[in-house]
């Protein structure tokens, strides 16, 4: 993944200090590659970017600042046809409704902790990544309605899909994640060498398949599926195709040695 050019923006030096902390903590973790910038005020932070001088794929910003406050700036990034990922730095969670109401990833609340800083760093570099290279993504990242608002799911991390009513309901690796579309809808736009059809109102992951029985996928760690009659023939032979290969390696390694 090339470079990410990241700012902080926040008129306070100790939360300042305290993000750019965890963010190159993050990057050592996720062997990202990322440069940073840090902003005492939202006008500084502007006039650089309307001047052309800086340009970020990442601005986390502080609510409330003197001058111009964050939420302020964040709307005059999005006139100016700036697209970057903006999430926001807050005491309060009142601010929420008007952090996506501007599309924003989301927000943190102030004292930061690290694994809020986490998802957030994730849900930018999705959608750093779909705007970046969106042929490659679109294998990888699907981009739904949810709540009136877009978010990006990492298909990586979908273990089945589920229809619920009008809804679809994605179970993740990490959580879930619910969209207003239908099964068939949502199957059309994934790929069907990974995703699999188990039942009328399930899709599977294949490369999270871990077991499968008459009438159900298992998937570990307690989630499972149900399998139908109609789907389990090539469910079933894909699953024993993945077995003879994982054997077929392993033998492989063995006459090695």
């Amino acid at each position: 993944m090339p470079k990410m050019k990241i700012a902080v923006c926040d008129d306070e030096e100790f939360y300042r200090d305290e993000l750019t902390k965890m963010i190159t903590v993050y990057g050592n973790e996720a062997g990202r590659e990322l440069t940073m910038d840090t902003w005492a005020s939202a006008t500084g932070l502007l006039d650089a970017v309307k001047c052309g001088n800086k340009d970020y794929d990442i601005i986390f910003l502080d609510i409330e600042m003197p001058e111009l406050s964050g939420m302020e700036a964040a709307e005059e990034l999005r006139r100016m046809g700036k697209n970057m990922a903006l999430c926001f730095v807050t005491s309060f969670n009142e601010y929420a409704l008007n952090a996506y109401q501007i599309d924003a990833i989301g927000y943190v609340i102030k004292p930061i902790q690290y694994l809020d800083l986490k998802k957030m760093m994730e849900k930018a570099e999705m959608q750093y990544w779909y705007r970046k290279k969106t042929g490659e993504a679109q294998k990888r990242y699907l981009e739904v309605m949810c709540e009136r608002r877009s978010v990006i799911i990492d298909l990586e991390k979908v273990v089945y899909i589920e229809k619920r009513r009008n809804q679809c309901v994605f179970h993740l690796t990490d959580g879930e994640q619910i969209c207003y579309d239908t099964l068939k809808n949502i199957y059309k736009q994934l790929d069907h060498d990974i995703f699999m059809q188990i039942h009328q109102g399930f899709i599977a992951n294949y490369n999270h398949v871990k077991e499968v029985l008459n009438d159900r996928v298992c998937f570990g760690s307690g989630m499972e599926a149900p399998l139908s009659r109609r789907y389990y023939d090539a469910v079933h032979s894909r699953y024993m195709d993945k077995l003879n290969r994982i054997f077929a390696k392993i033998n492989a390694a063995s006459n090695v040695k």
